[in-house]
């Protein structure tokens, strides 16, 4: 049950990147130069790419947007789609299903419920690095 508690804190915590990343919520307080954040979405983009193929949601995935300033609304995009894709797949998952184990390429087998706690780590991870080139500037 405290798994499962768990893995729902964290489908919940999924949805703030996608605020972020809509914009409607902020990361940090400063502004990013276009060609630091350009990566950090496109690597979201990227990941999130493969997440949707574990899950069985996102079979002839293309790759993300270019990676050049110009890139960040199509890779913001690109992740913000797919994510939404994810959180509505995991918002309608029960709990066995949450516990179903998926393969995906390059990893061993996991279960769903860890691939949310796999999201929500890259996404800290992702989102810390904006957070660094913030203070930066």
């Amino acid at each position: 049950m405290a798994d499962l508690l768990e893995c729902l804190i964290q489908i919940k915590a999924l949805a703030e990147t996608l605020e972020i990343a809509a914009g409607t919520r902020a990361a940090s307080g400063r502004a990013v130069a276009e060609t630091e954040r350009v990566p950090i979405w496109q690597r979201l983009a990227d990941a999130e790419r493969r997440y949707a193929a574990a899950l069985g949601l996102d079979a002839h995935a293309q790759p993300a947007a270019a990676t050049d300033a110009a890139g960040e609304l199509t890779a913001r995009a690109a992740f913000a789609a797919r994510r939404r894709a994810i959180l509505a797949f995991l918002n309608r998952c029960t709990a066995s299903q949450l516990a179903d184990r998926i393969e995906w390429p390059g990893r061993r087998s996991t279960t769903v419920a860890d691939l949310v706690a796999i999201m929500l780590a890259n996404d800290t991870e992702r989102l810390g690095e904006r957070r660094q080139a913030d203070l930066r500037r």
